[in-house]
């Protein structure tokens, strides 16, 4: 039941301002507001009941909903299980019926395959007959252009023919005036030719003489660089200026016979310890009275512009002593790690101990981050065949040696490398 109840209350309120209102008409006014307030809630009251009666049957309504559709929701589940079954069912025809389609697929992709390598086979060789086609038309165009061409050459060469004879005519009266120039010019020749080789045989002659007495200068400055250098005599002090470096003190022994020789490396008094590193081998260390090393930089200023002999005095056991001799000893720079540059020719009795190492670079000390390699502080070479800057204690191929031979070292007691400027 709808039930729709409108109150209106209306209070009117004269102007205070205009007429006061009296006492007792406001206590009227509060008894009547009072039993209308009290009749609207009974009426609120009523209201409210009538609202829970109306949901008491709305939720039975819905039970008897809930009933039906639980009832409803079991037939459901057992058509659900009869669907399941017609569903596997059907499925299992589907997984037949793709089984087959996939293989009938797989067969005519087979055939499709085999029909389209066919059509390829087919389609190659039209395209090979068409290639052989055109070349062979090629080759009959150019087999055309070549009997033009050729037709062209005969005519010309037939014309080039009949003006070669008349050529031919003037050039055999001409062949025989040079005929007899050439005559003329051989007994010239001859005549020549004889005066040549008298020339050439004095100049071989005085060539001959030269080497000799070059031979002579070196073997006589060898005798007094031996004299000298067995004696105890003391080199003499020099200043010497050298390009790029500037003058620096330097030991000569000097001779007779040509310049003075500069010492650049002297071992025997054992006081000076060689077993340096790469900057010592490069500036030098020692004493120049005793044993020293001039270094690697000014050996290469030395010998860098001019022709250099080297001269190598060796020393060996019960005062053995011998030497080397090479007459063009030159070194490279910093930039090419001071390689032996060459060393020219060998003349003496202790042996060509110097050849293994020309063209090889200088090496000291690598250094790597796990391990250090020593080397001989020498021209390296795999397979060294010398080594003058070794430690005198060592018996080893770091020791101070010359020469070895059937695996044996020969080591030296006291050693001079000397050098001067090659007279030309």
């Amino acid at each position: 039941m709808n039930t729709q109840n409108i109150f209106t209350i209306q209070l009117e309120q004269e102007d205070t301002s205009e007429k006061p209102v009296p006492p007792n008409e406001w206590e009227i006014l509060r008894e009547n507001t009072c039993s209308t307030i009290s009749q609207l809630k009974k009426i609120k009251l009523s209201v409210y009941k009538e609202k829970l009666n109306l949901y008491s049957e709305k939720c039975k309504i819905k039970d008897d909903v809930i009933l039906a559709l639980q009832t409803c929701l079991e037939t459901y589940k057992n058509t659900n299980e009869n669907n399941n079954e017609l569903i596997s069912f059907l499925k299992t025809k589907l997984a037949e019926r793709h089984s087959k389609m996939v293989a009938l697929k797989k067969a005519h992709e087979t055939q499709n395959a085999g029909y389209e390598s066919t059509i390829c086979e087919k389609n190659e060789m039209i395209n090979t007959q068409d290639g052989i086609i055109k070349e062979k038309e090629k080759q009959i165009e150019e087999l055309a252009t070549k009997i033009k061409q050729q037709y062209e050459l005969t005519i010309k060469s037939d014309e080039l023919i009949s003006s070669l004879r008349a050529t031919v005519e003037d050039s055999e009266a001409k062949i025989k005036e040079r005929d007899q120039k050439i005559t003329q010019l051989e007994t010239e020749l001859t005549t020549k030719a004889e005066r040549i080789r008298t020339q050439n045989l004095l100049k071989f002659d005085a060539a001959l003489m030269l080497c000799k007495q070059n031979d002579r200068v070196v073997s006589s400055t060898i005798k007094e660089l031996q004299e000298i250098l067995s004696g105890e005599n003391r080199s003499e002090i020099k200043i010497v200026s050298l390009p790029r470096i500037g003058p620096i003190k330097i030991a000569v022994e000097n001779v007779a016979t040509g310049p003075c020789w500069m010492v650049i490396q002297r071992r025997g008094y054992k006081v000076v310890d060689f077993n340096q590193g790469w900057f010592s081998f490069v500036e030098g260390f020692g004493n120049l009275d005793e044993d020293y090393w001039i270094g690697l930089d000014k050996i290469h200023a030395m010998t860098k512009s001019h022709m250099h002999e080297l001269y190598i005095h060796l020393v060996f056991a019960n005062n053995e002593t011998r030497y080397a001799y090479y007459d063009n000893f030159a070194i490279s720079g910093k930039s090419d790690d001071y390689k032996l540059r060459s060393l020219g020719n060998y003349v003496g009795n202790a042996g060509d101990g110097l050849r293994t190492h020309e063209h090889h670079i200088f090496r000291t000390i690598r250094y790597d981050t796990k391990t250090t390699v020593e080397y001989n502080r020498w021209w390296q070479h795999e397979y060294p065949n010398c080594n003058l800057n070794g430690t005198f204690s060592e018996k080893t191929e770091f020791g101070v040696w010359w020469c070895r031979g059937n695996g044996t070292y020969k080591f030296v007691e006291s050693v001079q490398m000397l050098i001067r400027r090659k007279q030309v």
